[in-house]
């Protein structure tokens, strides 16, 4: 049976603890909106939150995890816990989608439990309207109620929206527990359990992609050496402009890491190794750091963040690469841009 509680949770003991009183206590309210990072840990926050709302017999704010109530939920089946999710085929929550799973099954009493509640997945993707909607239901809602909204971007919803919310942010997590929980895995790298603590940087969904997609690791690996072979080969130029083409569809992920190993070459002329996040190529990120200023650096990212907003604005992409790797090819063999050796 799966788990519902709080004991699953790794950091984020402030938020917890603070919903695991109000359900203690029976003081809770009828919205609230989680926010944090893609991957930091909103959903299992919420599920514990859920669970305790709708058990029978909740102990210290915890769902018991026994009760007819718990075992429908671990069941995917609970009729009073209701879903919005974001349409596979869209990019927004439109009002249609909230006046049917939202509004509509606010004003049916709940099935089994005392409460029913409502989550609301990427809420920061509903449109002005749908928001709207939602206001008026939140502004007078059911006695039996709760709406739970689960938010990237807290900033995108509605100001009258959050004002009818408590606001709880999930932070990320420290370097420690990212190491500590990412130690526990089996049969992985020692090395590369070592930079994906550090690549999370506090998300531990974040890190698990890391960890368990291999071809999302060897994008990487492969992106990394690309760009750290530029002063070192003179086929550098042509190689990255066919890798670039060959991972078309990757482009976004490259672009990310190319940030990351840029940003630790920065980082290495202030931090040292200490701040460092591609600990796995620590020797390239030192070679580089010793060869070139700091403002070559900042030069070459703020080039990869324009490649990226050119390809989002659906520029040539042929053109686009050409001209980030000119970019990255005058700084990094331009005698200019070098420290005296």
């Amino acid at each position: 049976m799966k788990r519902f509680d709080y004991k699953t949770i790794i950091g984020h003991e402030l938020v917890c603890e603070k919903l695991q009183q109000a359900v203690k206590s029976g003081r809770t309210v009828s919205a609230y909106v989680l926010s944090g990072a893609a991957g930091i840990g909103k959903k299992t926050v919420c599920r514990a939150f859920t669970a305790a709302l709708l058990c029978e017999t909740p102990v210290n704010g915890n769902a018991c995890g026994v009760c007819e109530s718990c075992r429908l939920l671990a069941a995917d089946s609970h009729p009073d816990c209701i879903h919005l999710l974001l349409p596979e085929d869209k990019k927004t929550i439109g009002v249609d989608l909230v006046r049917d799973v939202l509004i509509k099954e606010a004003s049916i009493k709940p099935f089994t439990s005392g409460r029913k509640v409502f989550i609301v997945n990427d809420a920061d993707t509903m449109t002005v309207q749908a928001q709207n909607a939602l206001l008026k239901v939140l502004e007078e809602p059911p006695q039996y109620a709760v709406f739970i909204l689960l938010s990237q971007n807290k900033e995108a919803l509605l100001d009258t929206v959050l004002s009818r919310a408590l606001k709880l942010q999930l932070l990320p997590l420290p370097l420690r527990l990212c190491e500590g929980y990412f130690k526990t895995e089996q049969d992985v790298d020692a090395t590369r359990l070592a930079f994906v603590s550090r690549f999370c940087q506090g998300v531990l969904g974040r890190g698990k992609r890391m960890l368990g997609d291999d071809a999302y690791y060897d994008l990487y690996q492969s992106t990394v050496q690309q760009l750290a072979s530029f002063h070192k080969s003179d086929a550098a130029f042509t190689d990255m402009q066919r890798f670039l083409t060959d991972q078309k569809e990757q482009v976004n992920d490259i672009t990310d890491f190319m940030l990351l190993f840029l940003r630790d070459c920065l980082r290495m002329h202030t931090s040292g190794i200490e701040k460092m996040i591609c600990i796995d190529h620590k020797t390239a990120v030192q070679q580089l750091s010793r060869a070139l200023e700091p403002a070559s650096f900042v030069r070459m990212m703020e080039a990869v963040i324009k490649y990226r907003e050119r390809l989002q604005k659906n520029a040539n992409f042929t053109a686009a690469s050409l001209e980030l790797m000119c970019v990255i090819q005058e700084e990094i063999h331009d005698k200019s841009s070098r420290n005296p050796l």
